[in-house]
């Protein structure tokens, strides 16, 4: 398998504690950050000013990615809110972010192809990358929402595996990753959340393709000591994930 990145989730809600948090992941060797505000609600986007301290925490390395959620709940969007995520991947550009992550779907809980179109053309328009994110985990039929985004153009996809609003996390779901990762082919990069710390992921790497390409975990709580994020944690998630390196 090839190297395998970490990504951080980093809570934005705080400015004095988001940028030691940034500078941490940073030190620790984290290829990627997403930054979320208001994590208790599973993350909404970020405000202007936080992603400017990010930015400049992170430093030069390409991996700044800022959530693009307007609201809590489902991922079923009307018009109006449609079009505060786009004018929110505006902001996120041109606060410094490299990239965005979204998910938007149908009342009847397939993705929403039409929208995301457009929430892909706009981020390409501005030199960002796109993820979607665990909306994905929604879907009744991941297999073939995988398709969708790889047609859509999606650059990467986070997973977990198990279904949304269940109990379980990436270990539990390491099956249903596998399935996804092989039938992805490198065609999409498949970013593993969900629960995601030192002591699993030995055991989910066991369980995904031995070719697997363009797979990397995603940690939030994983990389914190007693509450906060330090470089040491994120550290050790890296090293889990590259056991040969």
């Amino acid at each position: 398998m090839d190297s395998v990145e970490v990504e951080i989730c980093v809570n934005s809600d705080r400015l004095r504690e988001l940028r030691p948090a940034v500078a941490a992941a940073y030190a620790g060797g984290a290829g990627t950050i997403e930054l979320c505000s208001a994590m208790h609600l599973d993350g909404l986007t970020p405000r202007r000013q936080q992603i400017v301290a990010a930015r400049a925490a992170f430093r030069e390395r390409k991996g700044l990615m800022a959530m693009i959620r307007p609201r809590a709940g489902d991922f079923c969007y009307g018009a109006r809110e449609h079009a505060t995520m786009l004018r929110q991947i505006r902001m996120a550009a041109e606060c410094g972010a490299d990239g965005v992550v979204f998910g938007t779907l149908r009342g009847d809980g397939q993705i929403d192809a039409a929208a995301l179109g457009e929430l892909v053309a706009a981020s390409r328009d501005r030199g960002l990358a796109t993820t979607f994110h665990r909306a994905v985990d929604a879907v009744p039929d991941q297999l073939a929402a995988l398709e969708t985004l790889i047609g859509a153009g999606v650059d990467r996809v986070m997973a977990s595996g198990t279904p949304w609003g269940r109990p379980g996390g990436a270990l539990e779901g390491r099956g249903q990753l596998a399935r996804l990762i092989e039938l992805a082919a490198g065609r999409i990069a498949v970013v593993i959340g969900g629960g995601v710390n030192q002591g699993n992921i030995p055991a989910i790497l066991a369980a995904l393709p031995p070719n697997a390409t363009r797979v990397s975990f995603h940690a939030y709580s994983g990389a914190h000591a007693a509450g906060v994020t330090t470089a040491a944690a994120v550290r050790a998630l890296v090293d889990a994930a590259n056991p040969a390196g």
